[in-house]
């Protein structure tokens, strides 16, 4: 929500008064996009990792080691493509400054914007599964 106030304040704050706010929210922003991410992946990896101890050790089937894989593989590469725009993004901001190209940030920024839409709705989905196959392995 931060990310879409940083693009809404570009626009109804134009020109070099507004910009310094624009870089703190916009560097607030993708904080608040990058990290939440980066946990999640770290969280669905760790997660992967006890899953395979259990097969390891016989207390689960293969088939729940596959499962927490398919979690994995669906929620990871649109968690780090939208963690990599929203950077791309920042760094674009910059070379805007710097160069006069302006068209590039704002579609970077609607390209971020769409990634992590993208990515909430894969990790939502990952994550209320990978919930529901920690349940049954705590059941047994």
């Amino acid at each position: 929500m931060l990310f879409v106030a940083a693009g809404a304040h570009a626009c109804l704050v134009p020109g070099a008064g507004g910009r310094s706010s624009h870089v703190l929210l916009a560097l607030a922003a993708a904080l608040l996009v990058v990290l939440p991410h980066l946990w999640t992946v770290l969280y669905l990896w760790g997660t992967g990792r006890a899953v395979r101890k259990e097969v390891e050790e016989k207390r689960a089937s293969p088939r729940v080691m596959s499962g927490a894989r398919r979690h994995r593989r669906r929620a990871v590469p649109p968690l780090l493509l939208a963690s990599a725009a929203a950077l791309g993004t920042l760094g674009l901001g910059n070379q805007a400054l710097s160069s006069g190209a302006t068209w590039l940030h704002p579609a970077a920024f609607f390209l971020t914007l769409a990634l992590q839409a993208w990515a909430l709705w894969a990790e939502r989905k990952s994550l209320w599964l990978n919930a529901a196959l920690l349940d049954e392995l705590d059941r047994r």
